[in-house]
């Protein structure tokens, strides 16, 4: 079984599924629904480049939901076929992250690798949120106190409006004795963050600004 798709591939995917199946919910005009599926199809087309006959055709029984169950069946289907994140371990991630020396880690048991497309978490105890994703292949993090802001936000990494914080991260200057913060406001619901990250250049663009 190939895997063709990546987490942010499969995410379009699920938001392109949603929307024709919110569209069955709220009309029964046939030209309408017709609309939603070609412009369905059009953008998953655009999105996912370059598939093979048998990916092509999986992708594409998308256009026969039309019930929130077929929905579900739809999504369960063609998770088999996404690259997850890759799985981590405890001694991992506090081996990423040497100067936290009594790092607390998520329950990693309770993590889908396949629905993220990078893990974080929020230590309240520091006010410090961890990142870690990958790049060109190998896994890199960052870490920076966060600050939840009380109105909601555009998030930086997956552009929804969402409860977001302030996340800033600071490292040695040029000159001895100073510091460099730089930071920008991104989602308090990692999870969240993940299911509406569809354009991943959004993390790297994030992730350049923080370490710039």
């Amino acid at each position: 079984m190939e895997l063709f798709m990546n987490v942010e591939q499969y995410q379009f995917v699920k938001k392109q599924a949603k929307k024709l199946a919110n569209a069955y919910a709220n009309t029964n005009d046939g030209h309408v629904l017709q609309a939603v599926q070609a412009l369905v199809m059009e953008s998953i087309n655009e999105k996912l480049i370059g598939l093979d006959e048998d990916s092509s055709s999986i992708v594409k029984q998308i256009v026969t939901i039309k019930t929130k169950e077929q929905l579900e069946n739809f999504i369960e289907k063609i998770k088999v076929y996404v690259t997850p994140f890759e799985k981590l371990t405890e001694k991992e991630l506090k081996k990423l992250f040497p100067k936290d020396k009594k790092l607390k880690v998520p329950d990693l048991k309770n993590i889908d690798w396949t629905e993220i497309s990078y893990l974080s978490w929020f230590d309240s105890g520091t006010n410090r949120k961890y990142i870690v994703y990958r790049n060109d292949n190998n896994i890199k993090s960052i870490r920076g106190v966060f600050s939840q802001s009380s109105k909601k936000g555009i998030c930086t990494i997956c552009n929804q409006h969402q409860s977001v914080g302030m996340f800033m991260s600071s490292k040695k200057g040029k000159a001895i004795g100073t510091y460099v913060k730089r930071g920008n406001y991104i989602c308090v619901d990692s999870a969240a963050c993940n299911e509406n990250l569809t354009d991943f250049t959004r993390l790297t663009d994030f992730i350049q600004t923080i370490n710039d």
